[in-house]
């Protein structure tokens, strides 16, 4: 796979993104209730920020993924933004960082615009994308963002996807109840060959969350295309997780409904955003078991 490629890939299907939080202040003494905590929304923030992500991780090899992880809430790659430079410094769970600029932002030789309405950074060790905000039925979400990030390492492209935002905070965590969220996925799947399948519009998700039971559900069909071919229908998959205790995050496990020996299997993770969970966001992937070729990743955000 070109960079070339792996640039659509990345700008189209997955991603890390950026957020903060402002939380309200208390109540007053005696009996008094305490109001609920402020959140501002992404295109509000200003001023130097540190941002937690969750998401997956992957080192590209021909025509497929492989060394594929998930990366909790929280433990995921940390974004610091310097407002002064337009800067942004990435660091890795391993302790790898990255930094990009605006000012010294160089497209490398064969650059390829990215798609409108997504920035993209480059630097000598690799590349940062920011995309657009991104949609539910068409309207833009508040407090969820996407990103990917490739850092190159002896000449092997090491690729972080994610989501972040403005996150639920844990005393925001809806504690009952549940609900069931409208959502888009993007994404791509990889066969072994030159260059991957894009997801389709036919393709689809859905999410639901357990509130009392800290249990997250969802569902995943992917088609995708390549270049002017058919489009060729990859399955669907199930996948169920756990919401992790005091945090806005979760994370689980996804497999086929059509479980044999060369359909893959992978995992998602990702997090709540906004006030009551308003809005969600997971990356996740998919590796065929020993012999298979097939791999494939992406991010599903949703709102309520």
């Amino acid at each position: 796979m070109g960079m070339s490629e792996m640039k659509r890939c990345l700008a189209g299907g997955s991603a890390i993104a950026l957020g903060v939080l402002l939380s309200g202040c208390g109540g007053g003494g005696g009996t008094a209730s305490t109001p609920p905590p402020t959140y501002t929304k992404l295109a509000d923030l200003t001023g130097n920020r540190t941002f937690q992500s969750a998401g997956i991780h992957w080192t590209f090899s021909p025509g497929q993924l492989s060394g594929l992880s998930v990366q909790k809430y929280g433990a995921g790659v940390t974004i610091a933004y310097n407002a002064s430079s337009d800067s942004f410094t990435l660091t890795a769970p391993d302790g790898v960082t990255d930094t990009f600029s605006s000012a010294t932002s160089t497209p490398p030789p064969g650059f390829v615009p990215p798609p409108d309405g997504v920035v993209l950074y480059n630097n000598a060790g690799g590349i940062f994308v920011v995309p657009k905000q991104p949609l539910v039925n068409g309207v833009a979400l508040s407090y969820t963002a996407l990103g990917g990030w490739v850092h190159i390492q002896n000449n092997v492209p090491s690729v972080y996807a994610a989501v972040s935002g403005v996150p639920t905070i844990a005393s925001d965590m809806p504690r009952s109840g549940t609900a069931n969220y409208q959502t888009s996925i993007v994404g791509a799947v990889y066969t072994g060959q030159p260059n991957s399948y894009g997801l389709t519009s036919d393709s689809s998700a859905t999410f639901s969350a357990n509130f009392g039971a800290g249990t997250v559900a969802t569902t995943l069909h992917l088609v995708g295309a390549q270049n002017n071919l058919l489009p060729v229908d990859f399955g669907s998959y199930t996948g169920s997780g756990t919401i992790a205790s005091g945090s806005p995050g979760f994370s689980g496990a996804l497999a086929s409904t059509v479980p044999n020996s060369i359909m893959p299997s992978g995992e998602f993770s990702g997090a709540f955003f906004g006030p009551q969970a308003k809005e969600m966001g997971y990356s996740w992937y998919l590796s065929g078991s020993a012999g298979s070729s097939l791999s494939a990743e992406g991010t599903v955000v949703g709102t309520k």
